[in-house]
């Protein structure tokens, strides 16, 4: 096994890993931006520009578990420089795309690599940290999903007018290029190795019937939040998806008992700390990413904002969930444990509620300074659940299944931010089509995001009641589990 990493050193890799999650969530968000001129550009339709999100989200979600598990086999470092050197020639493929349906298959085999990748971070984290110290790192790492959300609808303009070399939205991609080469390297030289499972061979069926569970799930979210509703054939799919994943954790449990290397070990759902927090950061993640996709509508097509001036609104919500996350990880966490958590969801649930009431209000004259105190209570309270859930919800996860948590943990997230703009988008957009009110965008559009708004706060108070199946405190780590001390 490696020395010790400390110091500089372990902040650069940290960094390194860091970067890579920012890559993933940046090119979610900011590709929204880009849409319009990558549809002019191509001569692409309303499908290809779908499925060139779409398509990256389903591959992404569909891998996670998969990647998570290669980690455990193959070692952490090795799948995840393997994860972002496919993600950075994959980046190169899309800035290289000649039609739209070329730009879906390297935004496919992109979200395949980023599969590898993400689930390695936290693993890392893990690897990198005793439990003890991974607060800042843990809420460097949650902070990643506020600053992306707000970070796109600035960087993706700025991108447009700046069109370096004529190259317009291709450059979103181009930069990735050489950031996700230095990262490749610096995380090949850096990071440390460990197989947490053993040797072995994938559990290919898992693989298989596992993708498959989770397309049927996946696609109808997918295909509804593209629409204005549910589509009739979703719930079916949706259904017949569940029965597969039942059967799946079914054949799971069976290649465990008969000593086979499952493709999650199953086991790890028996600690209370993993099933609850795991419904805790669904929970909070469907009103959350739901919220992002319902206030742009409504700053841009309701209050008349230009893409710029919404994303400078949302500005203060990406600087106060970094602040917050600190403060939580670092300071309150290891003083008030899961109470944090809990802090951050009635926090949360208080600022969607000032924005409801202000939405419900909304006219002409609604601007930025009408919204900043939801915006930061908010956001306040984000930060404060972000970092604190991952480190409380991984805590008691054994080495062995450092992976196998990590992978659950990311594919509730991804399913988390699917349910949300699926349902929540849904209802926003039914609400318009049905207004309750006459006065004009921002009448229509503040009655609509004020019903989703109030949605999720009953939907994190779901999440209040469930977070008491969190551990009061972060488990101390005991000196066999820090890998890199234990013998070669």
């Amino acid at each position: 096994m490696p020395d010790a990493i400390s110091g500089r050193t372990r902040t650069i890799a940290l960094t390194v890993v860091l970067l890579a999650a920012f890559m993933d969530l940046m090119d979610v968000t900011i590709l929204n931006v880009m849409l319009p001129t990558i549809g002019t550009d191509l001569h692409a339709g309303p499908a290809a520009l779908e499925w060139a999100l779409s398509g990256y989200t389903l591959a992404l979600t569909v891998g996670l578990i998969s990647g998570a598990r290669l980690g455990d086999l193959l070692g952490h470092k090795r799948v995840f420089v393997a994860g972002v050197a496919g993600f950075t020639a994959a980046s190169a493929a899309c800035s290289l795309s000649t039609g739209p349906w070329t730009l879906v298959a390297a935004r496919v085999v992109q979200g395949l690599f980023a599969a590898a990748m993400i689930p390695q971070v936290l693993s890392q984290i893990q690897l990198l940290y005793r439990v003890e110290e991974r607060g800042p790192a843990m809420a460097a790492y949650s902070a990643l999903s506020g600053i992306a959300a707000t970070a796109g609808p600035i960087l993706g303009p700025a991108l447009l007018d700046w069109n370096l070399a004529g190259q317009s939205w291709r450059l979103v991609f181009w930069v990735n290029v050489p950031v996700g080469a230095a990262a490749a390297i610096a995380a090949a030289r850096l990071l440390p190795d460990q197989r947490g499972g053993g040797h072995g061979r994938p559990d290919l069926p898992g693989v298989l019937i596992a993708a498959a569970g989770l397309t049927l799930v996946v696609y109808p979210l997918i295909a509804a939040s593209a629409g204005s509703g549910w589509p009739t054939w979703a719930y079916p799919v949706i259904l017949a998806g569940l029965l597969v994943l039942t059967g799946f954790c079914v054949l799971q449990r069976r290649t465990a008992a008969r000593g086979g290397r499952p493709l999650i070990d199953l086991s790890v759902l028996t600690k209370r700390s993993l099933a609850g927090g795991l419904a805790v950061q669904l929970l909070f993640l469907v009103p959350i990413m739901g919220f992002f996709l319902t206030i742009m509508q409504f700053l841009q097509r309701g209050l008349g904002m230009s893409p710029l001036h919404a994303g400078l609104t949302l500005l203060p919500w990406s600087v106060t969930v970094t602040v917050f996350a600190g403060l939580s990880a670092a300071v309150l966490l290891p003083r008030i444990g899961r109470l944090t958590v809990q802090l951050g969801l009635v926090l949360t649930a208080a600022g969607l509620a000032l924005l409801a009431l202000v939405a419900a209000n909304a006219d002409g004259h609604t601007g930025t300074l009408d919204l900043l105190p939801g915006i930061l209570l908010g956001a306040a309270g984000m930060g404060l659940v972000v970092a604190p859930i991952a480190q409380l919800t991984l805590a008691d996860v054994a080495p062995a299944q450092v992976g196998t948590g990590s992978g659950l943990f990311n594919t509730v997230s991804q399913l988390g931010a699917c349910l949300g703009v699926a349902i929540l988008g849904t209802v926003f957009f039914n609400r318009l089509h049905d207004p309750a009110g006459t006065g004009g965008p921002a009448d229509t559009y503040g009655h609509a995001f004020g019903r989703t708004l109030w949605m999720s706060v009953g939907l994190l108070a779901a999440a209040l009641v469930i977070s008491f199946a969190l551990p009061r405190r972060p488990a101390p780590a005991p000196a066999p589990r820090r890998p890199e001390e234990q013998p070669a």
